[in-house]
């Protein structure tokens, strides 16, 4: 297994990098600062003038990638035209905006960051999808897979998790992990029938892999987790109905595998084989530890979205007033959250009239 590189020398090197030498930092926990940040704007703070979505953020919340359809300052040729979405990641603490370059078309999903920001997996393309990884630090850019959907990056980038299909538009048909220090590839399971897969995540180590199955079972879609280790396969959520295709996530250490289904967020137990419910709504992302949840708040028709400690129970809200989000990605320790809205009461400032990306940095208020 690759040596992996420690977060502090991970993130100077991806700031070199990027230009800068200001020295990393938990950019969601620091002190001063408004709770709720705009994150897609140009690096002179700039707004876009088009629609951002599709955020992703690193652990200690200094890197935001997102994708856009705009044209700024730094030059994003391309991105002015509806036929194409560039994708971009933001440093918080210096404000510079990096494009990713490869593609063109980044509408087929969010992309993927590592836990200190160096690594971002995407899925690119106009005409069919494919899989890459790019290393930030280096300017590397590496293809994963073609015909294929990027799901997930383990913390130090080495293990990538995707679904591939067989011709250009189908990407839902296999699970593979790829391993990007040997550049080998393992199906975690899949065909060339019926066969189709939702959501999916890997631990951290690239051991374990939770996923989602359509039409799998009698309940319909199922939730299954491996053991890539030992090769058993067990079903999460048996005897719980329907699972949600858009939401699964495993924990780094490989004990819990949050999940929704019929209605429910639920959390497993892989060791002990149990799964309870967390939550009467379905959630829509979660920290990479699997400790905290996104999900809506009930009676608001899921236009509020509230943060849930799966272990205490204790939920803060995530944005003031009414606010419909996109993909939402938390931070480690569930500092902060990245999200999508149409609000333009959020931050001051905000006339372009279309969606952007935010940050907000939470603090432990337990809402009624």
């Amino acid at each position: 297994m690759r040596g992996r590189t420690t977060r502090g020398l991970a993130a100077a090197a991806l700031a070199a990098a990027l230009g800068t030498t200001t020295p990393p930092s938990a950019a969601d926990a620091r002190p001063g600062g408004p709770l709720t940040e705009r994150v897609s704007t140009a690096s002179d703070g700039a707004q876009l003038e088009r629609a951002s979505q599709h955020a992703a953020i690193s652990d200690d919340g200094r890197y935001v990638a997102f994708s856009t359809k705009t044209s700024v300052p730094e030059g994003f040729p391309g991105c002015e035209r509806q036929t194409y979405v560039c994708l971009a990641v933001k440093d918080r603490d210096t404000g510079r905006l990096t494009r990713i370059v490869n593609g063109g078309g980044f509408d087929w999903g969010p992309p993927v960051l590592s836990g200190d920001g160096r690594y971002v997996g995407y899925t690119e393309g106009t005409k069919g999808s494919s899989a890459r990884v790019d290393d930030l630090a280096t300017g590397r850019s590496t293809p994963v897979a073609s015909a294929a959907r990027i799901q997930d990056i383990t913390s130090d980038g080495r293990y990538v998790l995707y679904t591939s299909g067989d011709d250009r538009f189908v990407t839902d048909r296999y699970v593979y992990v790829r391993d990007m220090a040997t550049g080998t590839a393992e199906r975690v399971e899949g065909d060339a029938t019926t066969t189709r897969f939702g959501a999916a995540s890997l631990s951290a180590d690239g051991r374990f892999v939770a996923y989602q199955k359509k039409g799998s079972g009698p309940e319909g879609d199922d939730v299954l987790v491996e053991d890539r280790a030992t090769g058993t396969t067990v079903r999460a959520d048996e005897g719980l109905g329907d699972s949600d295709g858009q939401f699964v996530r495993i924990s780094g250490d490989g004990r819990r595998v949050l999940f929704a289904a019929a209605g429910r967020t639920y959390a497993y137990d892989v060791r002990g084989g149990t799964a309870r419910q967390v939550a009467d709504t379905p959630a829509r992302s979660a920290s990479r530890d699997a400790r905290f949840a996104v999900l809506p708040q009930e009676g608001t028709g899921g236009e509020r979205l509230v943060l849930l400690d799966v272990r205490t129970g204790r939920r803060t809200a995530l944005a003031p007033g009414e606010t419909r989000a996109g993909a939402v990605t938390v931070t480690s320790g569930g500092r902060a959250a990245v999200f999508t809205s149409t609000a333009s009461d959020l931050v001051p400032g905000d006339t372009n009239g279309t969606a952007d990306v935010f940050v907000r940095r939470l603090r432990w208020r337990p809402i009624r």
